[in-house]
């Protein structure tokens, strides 16, 4: 549902995606060499050559007047400190993620002073400068018990093994505080925060995107529903992790119109399912009251971060 929201902004012709691409620092954190548990791909990509790299690209993009456009996942850009803090399975890290902004996105015109703050607010690694430039944060919101047997099933799917630092990794993108420490610290600036439902982009994508637009004053009449097959955008992530976490937007055409799941659910009977599926133990791990952090579920997300600039103004979102 993120990967669709940000599909859809990146028809606009307003915007240009970033390079490498989306979740560019999910290749750093799944299979860089900073990475805890290499998966089944090996990448030589660090966070400060992903750092690096995204913030040129955002000065060139904005050198064309076009709006930057980017995403990540929060559990890739916050540090491995705040993921183990309580924590029932905390992992032991080697060390915690350390990258310098060398404010490679400012442009020639503007100020160069503070890149490096010694009271560095913000919960991400990105330095304040850096994350207080993008004003409009988004977040698309999920119900858990929708997104966390799907995250298992794609895990499975992409060869990730089932043991090791499982437990961690569950639990991480389970903990939803990561979308709400992102949402408070831009709250506290004063910052809105636009929140996408889901649910509702994949029932009613157009309807969504004339609210999401009017938020950010663009046109929405200029965002297609329909696009070219190739996936340019991901071509940077792995064939294998792309068929399993971007489901039928991988290789589409355009939005699958499908009736959104907007009943209630029924959490004991999801578990059943869970333990038809998996077994009784995991199915035990995975329910809502054992594993989510005390927050509405309003709050819940399949997280990803989006850049953008609109009048001279960077845009982050959550999704």
């Amino acid at each position: 549902m993120c990967n669709l929201l940000f599909h859809l902004l990146s028809t606009h012709p307003s915007f240009t995606a970033t390079a490498p691409g989306p979740l560019s620092f999910a290749i750093p954190s799944l299979f860089g060499p900073e990475s805890s548990s290499r998966g089944p791909y090996v990448s030589k990509e660090t966070y400060q050559e992903t750092l690096d790299q995204l913030q040129k690209s955002t000065k060139d993009i904005e050198k064309t007047n076009a709006i930057p456009l980017s995403m990540e996942h929060p559990v890739h850009i916050l540090p491995r400190s705040t993921l183990n803090d309580g924590a029932k399975y905390p992992h032991s890290y080697q060390s915690d993620i350390q990258i310098v902004d060398r404010g490679l996105d400012i442009q020639e015109q503007e100020e160069t002073t503070g890149l490096a703050s010694l009271d560095k607010t913000n919960p991400t690694i990105f330095s304040d400068r850096f994350f207080f430039s993008i004003t409009s944060p988004m977040i698309t919101i999920r119900h858990p018990a929708r997104m966390l047997p799907s995250y298992l099933r794609a895990l499975s799917f992409s060869g990730v093994p089932m043991e090791g630092n499982l437990l961690h990794n569950y639990e991480r993108v389970s903990r939803y505080r990561w979308e709400r420490l992102i949402f408070e610290s831009y709250k506290s600036r004063g910052t809105r925060v636009i929140v996408v439902d889901g649910e509702r982009l994949v029932k009613d994508s157009e309807g969504q995107m004339k609210k999401v637009c009017e938020e950010l004053g663009l046109d929405e009449s200029q965002i297609r529903y329909t696009w070219d097959s190739a996936d340019r955008l991901y071509s940077h992530i792995p064939e294998s992790a792309k068929l399993a976490f971007m489901g039928t937007l991988h290789g589409s055409k355009g939005v699958i119109h499908r009736q959104g799941n907007d009943e209630t659910l029924d959490l004991a009977a999801e578990e059943r399912k869970w333990a038809k599926e998996w077994n009784e133990e995991l199915a035990r791990m995975m329910s809502y009251d054992s594993w989510i952090d005390p927050v509405p579920w309003n709050f819940c997300s399949n997280s990803i971060v989006f850049w953008t600039k609109l009048d001279s103004k960077r845009h982050l979102g959550t999704l």
